[in-house]
């Protein structure tokens, strides 16, 4: 039945021991690499800055919204909530 250890050669007593492992003779010692991932643009998120007419457009835009899921809500719910236009 095959074993398999994964040691970390931050210190000399791991790497003592791994040059121990390495004379038996049913023992075999791979070295694995540790691959990086490298960020490409495509894996980081875009953020642009608005100006400020888009931000006011933006929030207009949100304004609107919001006032017709209320209308929406206070309908269907029986509600009287007071709207200045309507």
């Amino acid at each position: 039945m095959p074993y398999t250890i994964t040691i970390d050669s931050n210190s000399n007593i791991a790497k003592n021991l791994v040059q121990y492992l390495k004379t038996f003779d049913f023992v075999t010692v791979t070295n694995t690499k540790q691959v990086s991932k490298k960020k490409t643009a495509l894996d980081q998120p875009v953020f642009e800055e608005e100006t400020p007419e888009q931000y006011e457009a933006i929030m207009a835009l949100s304004k609107i919204a919001n006032r017709n899921i209320a209308r929406r809500l206070a309908k269907a719910k029986n509600l009287n909530l007071p709207f200045k236009n309507k």
